[in-house]
This record gives structure tokens, C-alpha cells and sequence, in this order.
């Protein structure tokens, strides 16, 4: 596992985990306007989980998680919090079962359940093609729309990859192996999302290509929050810390950071608070109701 961390431990400290077979590049953005706001951020890569290489099991990844947040508690004055994006996000809350003192979650785009519109139809023969020897052999390539709902930033990302095999979305491909043992850490954080008390943001994407907005609601349905805030966005895809509505992730995630940290105090009425993108969804989702 390997990382860059900032010193001057009188700053809170973050430890954001990135998507499967991916990088640390999905947080540029975020990282830097998080350190701008008086934050430093951890950004590990792990062995086995990050792109490149053979995959090793979910358990190795989650034991290579809590190790690495465990050994920065150690050197800490003030709570640790964590996030992540897309398995990065059901990563950190596999982290906040395993240990205490984890003030907060940031769970962005949480894949607990591969169910947007996007999802390759042989997902459900992931099973099937282990059991005939093809874990390592058989690779996803990630295509269209890459996460990515504006245009521009698409085609970059589609140049990008052209020419290298990571880029701020994610890898160039997937094993099947990977995919196989990110199926199993879902289960288990659905399974033992209960003990997961920290506060915890919930950011996802209305149009999410790869998880739809329901694995939000899971978090919030599953876990034992002290604290809950949920966000939904109308203008992007999967990957939101890199697509047109990433400047509105950073100020929720700081908002949020600086609320539990005490640097703000709450408004009395914060949590009815509903983005705009969420009236919607709520609406949209009354209409279903009242047809049936």
C-alpha cells in the first residue's frame, strides 16, 4: 500500500479509498479543494484492489484498509474520517465495521448493488465463468459512457485511455476476479452495515449508470448514523467527483467535515434540507406510488 500524506497533524485528517481496479486520480479535485479547506487527505492505493496485477480477495482488501487507517490513528489527535467513490465508498464502510473512533463516512456514488442502466448483462454469470477458470482471463474494458455524463470531459477521459490504461475514472479494464470479489465485500457490508455508527454523507448521482440511487437509500435504511445527510445530483453520471457537478461534491463534502468536526454549527432545520435533484426524485417517486 502505498500513499502521500500531508503533514501537520493539527488538520483533520481524511482517508479517501478509490473505485475498484482504479486510482487515486478519481480524487484530484476533491483533494485539492478539500487540503484548500484545511483538511489533509489520505489517498492509499492497495495491492490486489488497485489497478494493475492480479486481484486478491476482499478480505485482503479490507484487512489492508483497516491496517493502513489504524496505523494513522495511532499518530492522531483528533479522529480519523473516511470516504470513497463508487466500491471505494463500500470499502470505507467495511473500515467503519471494523474499528472505532471513525468520526465520519463520505459515501460517494455507493455501490452496494450493480443495478444501474448501464451494467454489463453477464454480470450475473460472474459465478459461472470463475467456476470455468476465467477469473483472471477475462477482462471488462470500460466503454461509454466511462461514468461520465458531460460530453466534453468524456471524449477526454475516451482520449485519455486511448493512449494509457488509467485515467481520473477509473482503469482501462476489470478482471473478472475483481468483479467476483467486489460482489462478495457488498454482501458483506450490506450484512453489517448496522454496527456502522459514524456520521455519514451520502452524495449520489439520480442518473447513476452503475449503481442506482436506491444503494443510497440502503446506507441510510442498513447503518446506525448518528448523523445522516444525503445528497442527490441531476447533472451527472457514476464517476461525481469528476463530472459536471464535482465543484457541489467538494462544497458538500467540506460542509459536511466541517460540521462534524465543529467548525460550523448545525442550522435547526439542516436535515430538512432537500437539493432540488431530491424533491424531484421524491416526486417522481409519489407518482409511481399513487399509480399502483
Amino acid at each position: 500500500m502505498s500513499d502521500l500524506l500531508q503533514c501537520d497533524d493539527t488538520k483533520p485528517l481524511v482517508v479517501l479509498f478509490h473505485g475498484l481496479s482504479s486510482s487515486p486520480l478519481e480524487f484530484n479535485f476533491l483533494s485539492s479543494q478539500l487540503i484548500s479547506a484545511g483538511y489533509r487527505v489520505s489517498t492509499p492505493s492497495i495491492a490486489g484492489y488497485s489497478f494493475g496485477g492480479n486481484a486478491s480477495s476482499w478480505k485482503h482488501w479490507v484487512n489492508e484498509a483497516v491496517s493502513h487507517v489504524k496505523a494513522l490513528q495511532e499518530t492522531e489527535s483528533q479522529p480519523i474520517s473516511l470516504g470513497g467513490i463508487s466500491l471505494g465508498s463500500t470499502l470505507a464502510l467495511a473500515v467503519a465495521t471494523e474499528l472505532n473512533d471513525i468520526l465520519g463516512v463520505i459515501a460517494l456514488s455507493t455501490t452496494l448493488k450493480y443495478n444501474g442502466w448501464a451494467v454489463p448483462w453477464y454480470r450475473s454469470l460472474i459465478p459461472l465463468g470463475m467456476a470455468l477458470g476465467l477469473g483472471d482471463y477475462f477482462k471488462h474494458k470500460e466503454k461509454d459512457p466511462f461514468g461520465i455524463k458531460n460530453h466534453q470531459i468524456r471524449a477526454y477521459i475516451k482520449r485519455v485511455l486511448s493512449s494509457q490504461d488509467t485515467s481520473a475514472v477509473g482503469g482501462l479494464y476489470m478482471s473478472l476476479r475483481h468483479m467476483y470479489e467486489g460482489n462478495k465485500l457488498c454482501k458483506y457490508v450490506i450484512d453489517n452495515l448496522s454496527s456502522v455508527s459514524s456520521s455519514i454523507l451520502t452524495i449520489h448521482a439520480i442518473d447513476d449508470e452503475i449503481a442506482n440511487s436506491y444503494n443510497a437509500q440502503l446506507v441510510a435504511d442498513l447503518s446506525s448514523a448518528t448523523y445522516l445527510r444525503q445528497i442527490y445530483l441531476g447533472n451527472s453520471y457514476h464517476m461525481i467527483t469528476v463530472d459536471n457537478e464535482r465543484e457541489t461534491v467538494a462544497a458538500e463534502t467540506i460542509s459536511f467535515l466541517d460540521l462534524i468536526y465543529g467548525k460550523i454549527k448545525p442550522t435547526p432545520d439542516e436535515e430538512k434540507v432537500l437539493a432540488p435533484e431530491l424533491q424531484r426524485f421524491l416526486r417522481n417517486l409519489n407518482r409511481i406510488d399513487d399509480s399502483i
